[in-house]
């Protein structure tokens, strides 16, 4: 008898053994390297959770105090979150910054996967404690706090934008865009500490080149440029984007757009300025050429306008032979309503219509405008379905072409692609060198080297706002507006000389900050230097008052006037002979981000996000900064520290 229990027990232990061989090929856990790659396999049932991403090892970093307080809470997790973030907001209003902090690694500890956790109370810690301190060095250490609490963040969500998303906007906006951006500039270029410890915590160099400014030290935008390529770089190893494609792929290029912009204001006008602006440039086409789905169904690129009203003007043409007779007679009809100066400016050819031809073609082409399906209902009965496919097929394209503009149009596309070309001309470094040197040597009380500093810089500005019309709605023009101030004091005289070589440029600014000027006349500044190049807009536009008094500029133009004011949009235009398109409402996407752009015109243009109007309709206002997207960008603020929290989407 015991012989027989003996026998059991030893086949029972040994099948026990025998199971435990493939249990461990099954069951093996994987091993991973610090930075979460993986080192080995382990068994089958490890590998079927890193393919379908079921551990929550793939999340991001293992933290066993994480681990340990969720089940000490018996299950209460939620409860017990939501009790610390209570103590967090009573911790800010009572100013114990202390607790505060030690609450916040708290909840992350509690919800280290909950990306909205570190998002809000980043933002907590760079925005609104910060703006609690007066000493500009104090606000830039609790700045820097939100930043590496981002940086912690995204170690626990490796596959999550949003971080390094939220990163390139702190590390711009914050440091480039606040009252004390000149004190927070230069702080970051040389905290070279904080720099060695984003690269132990993050693995982002900011020393390598592509992140340093002229002066071979890190720059706050480029910087942030680099987060924002970390974001892309993710998404080509399969992550979401954190924003819609348009507003996610934007910012990087507005950020350099911003450097450019920024390095000017420091009086770095030479190479260097002229090189930042190309590479935007060459970021910005790089932007235009990535596709983009829209929000009604469509693939877009932004580039592809012009490719796209040529294919609007052949199927047109095709449609309107195959109709031959029907549409001769419809179109008959609408011509027999038109005026007399109507049927002369549609009769010239577009090169040689004068300015004012130019706008009355363009509403008797509106006039003129049928339906595609009306025609098509209209024909024969043995052609109609032919004609309605045909009717159809132009619709389709017409309805993308709306698209690409309304995509467009959202983030001024066509200024900044302006912008980044006439900033690389030798009228802009020449205009913005004398006038920086001129402001200068007035400050130096050397008024006569001043004054013909002053009088280069005029000729430079009025041939670069003949040839770039938008630029003379941007910052840059209110720069100008606040040297002729300063000029006209130099003189000493009630009006400027009749000679002055940007009477046209103040008539302009007169005209339109009255908004007395025409909307489709508005719609032609961006686009005007390709359609019309050696065509001078202000002499056209302005013929008729040439010989009108100049404006007096009025004596409150700000000395500094904001470099994120936003910029009025400046819509694409539908190239003479094709119907106007109707106008398409703004896609979800739209700039709720008040942009940079979508931040200025200038970019800027996402979060309480900076508009920049980012870097086109009319002027669009200002609103508090924050750190969530809501595009320029591009890519701006009053006070963006006081926001109690960030919004929902920049």
């Amino acid at each position: 008898m015991n012989t027989l229990v003996l026998r059991r027990r030893l086949f029972y232990i040994s099948a026990m053994v025998l199971l435990l061989v493939p249990l461990y090929f099954l069951g093996k856990p994987s091993v991973r390297r610090q930075d979460g790659s993986i080192l080995d396999q382990g068994g089958t049932l490890a590998q079927l959770r890193t393919r379908y991403d079921l551990g929550q090892s793939d999340l991001g970093e293992m933290d066993p105090a994480s681990e340990s307080m969720r089940l000490a809470t018996l299950g209460l997790r939620g409860v017990a979150a939501s009790i610390l973030w209570q103590k967090a907001e009573y911790y800010k209003k009572e100013q114990y910054w202390d607790r505060l902090s030690a609450t916040l690694n708290q909840i992350a500890v509690l919800q280290p996967h909950f990306v909205k956790v570190w998002e809000f109370q980043a933002h907590n810690l760079s925005y609104n404690v910060s703006v609690e301190f007066d000493d500009y060095r104090q606000r830039y250490e609790w700045a820097k706090r939100g930043m590496g609490y981002l940086v912690k963040g995204s170690k626990y969500n490796k596959r999550r934008t949003e971080l390094p998303y939220e990163l390139g906007w702190f590390f711009g906006n914050k440091l480039g865009v606040a009252d004390e951006r000149v004190q927070f500039r230069e702080l970051f270029r040389n905290d070279e500490n904080f720099h060695a410890e984003m690269l132990d915590d993050s693995g982002v160099d900011f020393t390598q080149r592509v992140a340093r400014g002229p002066d071979t030290k890190p720059d706050n935008w480029l910087v942030g440029n680099l987060w924002y390529q970390k974001a892309y770089d993710m998404v080509d190893a399969g992550s979401r984007p954190a924003r819609s494609t348009m507003m996610f792929y934007r910012m990087g290029p507005q950020w350099r757009m911003k450097y450019a912009e920024a390095i000017q204001a420091e009086g770095i006008l030479d190479y260097p300025a002229r090189d930042a602006w190309e590479r935007a440039g060459e970021s910005w086409s790089g932007f235009g050429q990535r596709q983009i789905v829209t929000t009604y169904g469509t693939t877009i690129f932004l580039n592809e306008l012009e490719v796209a009203n040529q294919e609007i003007a052949r199927l047109k043409g095709e449609f309107e032979a195959f109709c031959g007779v029907t549409f001769d007679r419809l179109k008959a009809e609408r011509e027999d309503a038109l005026s007399p100066e109507e049927v002369a400016a549609l009769a010239k050819q577009e090169t040689d219509r004068t300015f004012d031809e130019l706008l009355l073609a363009r509403e008797s082409q509106n006039k003129l405008s049928i339906a595609p399906l009306d025609i098509a209902r209209a024909t024969p009965e043995d052609i109609r379905i032919e004609a309605i496919q045909k009717a159809n097929q132009l619709i389709q394209v017409e309805e993308k072409t709306r698209h690409i503009n309304s995509y467009r149009e959202q983030i001024n596309f066509s200024y900044w692609e302006a912008r980044c070309v006439a900033e690389q001309q030798e009228a802009a470094l020449a205009a913005r060198t004398s006038m920086y040197e001129a402001n200068e040597l007035l400050d130096l009380g050397e008024l006569d080297a001043a004054l013909g500093k002053f009088e280069i810089a005029w000729e430079n500005w009025s041939k670069l706002f003949n040839d770039y019309p938008g630029m003379m709605l941007d910052d840059a023009a209110d720069d100008v507006l606040a040297s002729i101030t300063r000029y006209r004091k130099l003189l000493d005289t009630p009006e400027l000389p009749e000679d002055f070589a940007l009477k046209d440029f103040l008539k302009f600014r007169e005209i339109h900050e009255e908004d007395l000027a025409d909307p489709a006349l508005m719609g032609l500044i961006s686009s005007w230097p390709k359609r019309y190049p050696g065509r001078n807009f202000l002499t056209e536009m302005l013929r008729k008052a040439k010989d009108a008094a100049v404006p007096e500029l009025p004596e409150d133009v700000p000395a500094n006037p904001p470099r994120d004011a936003a910029v009025p949009a400046t819509p694409s235009v539908t190239p003479a002979g094709d119907a106007a398109a109707p106008e398409v409402p703004a896609p979800e996407e739209s700039l709720s981000e008040n942009t940079l752009d979508a931040v200025n015109p200038s970019p800027t243009a996402d979060k309480l996000e900076v508009a920049a109007p980012d870097p086109g309709a009319a002027p669009v206002p200002k609103v508090p900064e924050s750190p969530v997207d809501t595009e320029v960008g591009d890519l701006p603020v009053n006070s963006p520290e006081d926001t109690a929290a960030p919004s929902p989407d920049r």
